[in-house]
């Protein structure tokens, strides 16, 4: 990709032929954050509205889909600060091609502050806490209407899902729930008793620590990524329960890589079965 100038990237995401992207800027004490996309067919940028500056307390997290129906690219921007009356996060929307952010859309829930978010069944996804009675769920945007539900977790997680250790992902055509080193695969939609507990990557001596899936491979393979460890790729065999790792050749010295999980929702979750209902929440 013919970048112009280098920076380091705050978050990169993936949706259907565009990659997104944000870095921050710090001047004076105060940062401000740029976003841009990249069309991969098309070999061209496209960049974004500027956003008021923000402090360096200020902790931001981005999601990034696409609607079929409406033909929309949308981009949700979550700004997160501590106010004396407690933890406050404001909401963004930006549509591709329109002119302005959205801001502040109403959410009932609080956000989980992850570098990304899940895109499936025409939803963003992060876990989350509900603001009434401070259970830990997932919350999801509807990409179209543009409001916030919630969809159930799994009972019988081996963890309170209140740490850095469990995000949600999609896999295999599911929405699926990583808890530190087990993957849960959701089979219907927004129906809490279809959770399964489908994978459990089984540790190794060179793979410690909470694991981000990325894709499912032939042969019961699972792509996978050290969430600590950036730059590290294995490949999880479930069958025989054997680790490999990826190597990258030809990457130029001195030079880093982001990983992206590549996900196509609708065709993934048609292709492998997975019943894709909306919750009635």
């Amino acid at each position: 990709m013919p970048l112009e100038y280098s920076k380091k990237f705050t978050s990169v995401l993936y949706c259907r032929g565009v990659l997104f992207f944000s870095y921050v800027e710090v001047k004076d004490q105060v940062a401000e954050h740029n976003i841009f996309v990249y069309y991969i067919h098309a070999a061209s940028f496209d960049s974004f509205p500027s956003r008021p500056a923000m402090t360096n307390e200020s902790r931001l997290a981005f999601g990034f889909g696409f609607h079929p129906g409406t033909n929309d690219y949308k981009v949700v921007r979550i700004v997160e600060q501590n106010q004396p009356t407690g933890l406050e996060q404001h909401i963004e929307v930006f549509t591709l091609g329109r002119p302005m952010w959205m801001i502040n859309r109403k959410n009932p829930f609080l956000l989980r502050m992850q570098p990304y978010a899940a895109s499936f069944n025409e939803r963003l996804h992060w876990l989350g806490q509900d603001k009434k009675d401070g259970s830990t769920i997932i919350v999801s945007f509807d990409l179209e209407s543009e409001n916030f539900h919630h969809i159930p977790i799994p009972d019988n997680c081996k963890s309170r899902l209140d740490g850095k250790d469990c995000h949600v992902v999609v896999l295999g055509g599911c929405l699926c729930l990583v808890d530190y080193n087990d993957i849960w695969s959701m089979k219907i939609y927004g129906i809490k008793e279809s959770w399964i507990k489908e994978y459990t990557v089984m540790p190794f001596e060179r793979l410690i620590g909470p694991i981000r899936p990325l894709c499912l491979l032939p042969n019961h393979n699972i792509l996978i990524e050290l969430q600590y460890l950036p730059q590290s790729l294995y490949v999880y065999s479930v069958d025989s329960m054997e680790i490999y790792k990826v190597r990258i050749h030809d990457l130029p010295p001195c030079h880093s890589y982001r990983v992206v999980s590549v996900v196509d929702d609708t065709l993934d979750s048609i292709s492998n079965g997975c019943k894709q209902e909306s919750p009635d929440a």
